[in-house]
Order: structure tokens, then sequence, then C-alpha cells
């Protein structure tokens, strides 16, 4: 919706533009086709229209003057739109800026995750190899008492290392 109403307000800057310069040939064209007629019908001799169009050397320099006024007029437009693109360009960086320091954020919580992905896999898989020694403590406490010392010592070192990973994130 924003769009369209600079779209709309684009337009009516542009029309506004427009309408002095359209003003000014109808002016032009208006005056030449009266002093047209107008010396067609009071001079009627050809020789006297030229001896009479001579005399309108002033017209001339009316008609470069207004070429000069259209090109003032023209270099000052000119100079409206390069302002305007000034600032659109200022907005745009902005705009540049704060979608970069989005994506900064967005990497270091997709980091933060990966890291808090890796403990939870670490320790998914320190839990399964205490589980695993406590059944094998379990299994062969019954038949041969040193490998279920062996499993004991192994799940016990598996949950040291669980309360060492433990304590590491609660530094965190």
């Amino acid at each position: 919706m924003h769009k369209l109403m600079k779209e709309d307000n684009q337009k009516i800057e542009k029309d506004d533009k427009l309408r002095p310069l359209i003003f000014a040939f109808i002016l032009i064209a208006l005056v030449w086709s009266v002093s047209y007629l107008i010396v067609r019908h009071y001079i009627p001799l050809e020789s006297d229209r030229g001896t009479f169009g001579d005399t309108f050397g002033a017209i001339n320099s009316l008609f470069s003057g207004l070429a000069l006024a259209g090109i003032i007029y023209t270099i000052l437009l000119q100079r409206k739109e390069l302002s305007l693109q000034r600032l659109e360009l200022i907005e745009t960086r902005r705009e540049l800026k704060r979608s970069a320091d989005a994506q900064e954020k967005s990497e270091k919580a997709l980091t933060d995750q990966i890291k808090s992905m890796k403990t939870t896999a670490k320790l998914n898989a320190l839990n399964s190899l205490v589980d695993n020694f406590g059944k094998e403590e379990d299994a062969f406490r019954k038949i041969d008492i040193s490998k279920s010392n062996a499993a004991k010592r192994k799940k016990e070192m598996f949950l040291t290392e669980i309360e060492n990973t433990l304590k590491t994130l609660e530094k965190q």
C-alpha cells in the first residue's frame, strides 16, 4: 500500500513538472499564430512584410531567452532529483545495515544452536554409554566380578564426564 502511495505521489510530481512547460509551448504557439494573422491582415504586400519582419529581431532574443530559461528550469529539476536520489541512497544504506545486523544475529543464534545440539548429542551418547555399562555391570556381577568392576569403572568415568559437561554448561 505504501508503494502505491509513493507511485501516485511521483506521478503527481511528474505532472506538476510538465505543467509550466506545456503552458509555455501553448503561449508561444498562441503568440506566433496571432502575430502571423495580424501581419497578414494589416500588411498585404510581401516586400513590406519582409521589412516589417526584420524589425522583430527582438523576438529572436525572446525565444533565445525562453530557451535559456527552459535549460535553467531543467537544471533545477535535475538538481532536485539528485537530492532525492541521495536521500533514497542514504535510506537504502540504513536498510542494508539493519539487514546485515539482523543476519549477523541470526548467524550467531545458529552457531549457538549448533553448539547446543553438539552438547545434547554428546550428553545423549554419554548417557547411552552409562546405561550400557550399567547393564553390563549387572550382567557380569554374578558371572565375572572383574568384568563387572571394569564396567562399573567405565560407567563412573562416563558419569564424571557428564557432570563435567553439565558444569561447563552452567558456567556459560
